[in-house]
């Protein structure tokens, strides 16, 4: 029955009143037991703070562990200049440690930007790549699907971190194989083609699990279909090794 208009009557105070919209800690939850509903949600929102979690997170994580890292630069930073001297046989060795030097002032601004810098390229390849399959997603959108795709490399960096706190001596590490989580561990880098590191690489547990996270964020977030969605996922593995194998290659 309808109360008369101006009735006191009183409102039902076992009404529920609706829950709040999760937050991003319960995106950060939620990202590794059910991804597709965090890209849903986030959707429209975008993904500003999480961007941003995930960049300083990153950066400090890769700080905390230079002594892990900075082996790893040194060594490849050699075989860089080697190459160099290579190609340009007018190359002196003074010129070479004075190339070295300035890398390796550098080298802590790298671990603190290169976070951020990955995050956007990752950001801007999710757009280049989903686009094309129809995504319906804007640049904002995909830089949310960078961010919460990258979740695993969090993860991946405290393992790094807790491999060199187990290990007695980092200075013997020369390739960032030697600490992945797939079948490039397994191989000498001291006698692997380059090329096929790079490729191993790529077959790390932790890349194929960001390359799933964005795949599954162009499926929930963008509106493709399986089908496309499959495809975008192959089509990102694929673009994503070309900048490391080419690396790769210059390097033999």
């Amino acid at each position: 029955m309808t109360a008369p208009s101006g009735s006191t009557e009183p409102t039902d105070t076992n009404t529920v009143a609706p829950a709040d919209a999760p937050g991003v800690l319960e995106d950060f939850i939620d990202i590794f037991v059910s991804p597709a509903k965090v890209f849903a949600r986030r959707a429209k929102e975008g993904g500003t703070a999480a961007f941003f979690i995930v960049a300083i997170a990153l950066s400090g994580m890769l700080y905390t562990g230079k002594s892990v890292m900075e082996p790893i630069m040194e060594a490849q930073m050699s075989k860089g200049m080697a190459a160099a001297q290579k190609a340009n046989p007018n190359m002196t060795n003074e010129q070479m440690e004075a190339a070295k030097g300035f890398q390796r002032k550098l080298m802590p601004v790298f671990m603190v930007i290169g976070a951020p810098i990955a995050l956007v390229f990752v950001g801007v390849l999710t757009w280049m790549v989903g686009k094309p399959f129809g995504a319906a997603i804007t640049f904002g959108s995909s830089m949310m699907i960078a961010a919460y795709g990258y979740v695993p490399r969090i993860v991946a960096a405290v393992i790094t971190d807790v491999q060199g706190l187990l290990m007695n001596d980092t200075s013997r590490l020369t390739d960032a194989a030697q600490l992945s989580l797939g079948p490039a561990r397994f191989f000498d880098p001291a006698t692997t083609s380059p090329l096929t590191l790079a490729l191993l690489l790529r077959l790390d547990v932790v890349t194929l699990w960001v390359t799933l996270l964005l795949a599954i964020g162009l499926y929930s977030a963008g509106k493709l279909t399986k089908e496309k969605t499959i495809a975008a996922g192959i089509t990102l593995w694929v673009v994503g090794s070309l900048f490391p194998l080419w690396g790769a290659y210059r390097q033999m």
